[in-house]
């Protein structure tokens, strides 16, 4: 919110673009507010808790794909925001989360990239575009690996 902030007060964005950005990004902290606020009950499962977590898994994965577009597509910085669900998925200690949300952050950001290149044809290459999606794509899973070297359960905890 504080990038929108930002962009506004330079006029880098229409009116419409930062109105559509503040919508989206006070969807998502209202979301997580929400999310955050079930948690703090007690429940007796861990169900619902691990429901939560991927529901704003997903919820991230949206926002950065989002983000990619709006942003100019292979062009973006917001590429970046996809490392939030996969960071965030660490937290359920499952290799099988972490290589999901890597793959669904790729599907979604190579979405997103192809979109906005076929729509705005001819602003870049589309070697350049096949490029960044598999370099990208490919730091989307290094990310989960590395991640799961971190919290993957070894011997002595076992």
């Amino acid at each position: 919110m504080a990038s929108i902030i930002i962009f506004d007060s330079w006029n880098l964005y229409t009116h419409d673009a930062i109105a559509q950005r503040w919508t989206l990004a006070g969807a998502l902290l209202a979301l997580t507010t929400i999310f955050w606020y079930v948690c703090r009950m007690k429940f007796s499962s861990n169900t619902l808790y691990v429901v939560l977590v991927l529901l704003l898994i997903l919820a991230d994965i949206i926002f950065a794909a989002v983000n990619v577009f709006w942003e100019r597509g292979l062009a973006s910085k917001a590429v970046l925001l996809f490392a939030v669900p996969i960071i965030s998925s660490a937290a359920l200690r499952s290799r099988s989360t972490l290589l999901a949300t890597a793959t669904l952050s790729a599907v979604a950001y190579s979405i997103a990239a192809v979109r906005y290149f076929y729509l705005h044809y001819g602003e870049s290459y589309r070697v350049e575009l096949y490029g960044y999606m598999a370099f990208y794509c490919a730091l989307f899973f290094v990310l989960s690996w590395l991640l799961w070297i971190v919290i993957r359960p070894t011997q002595e905890n076992l």
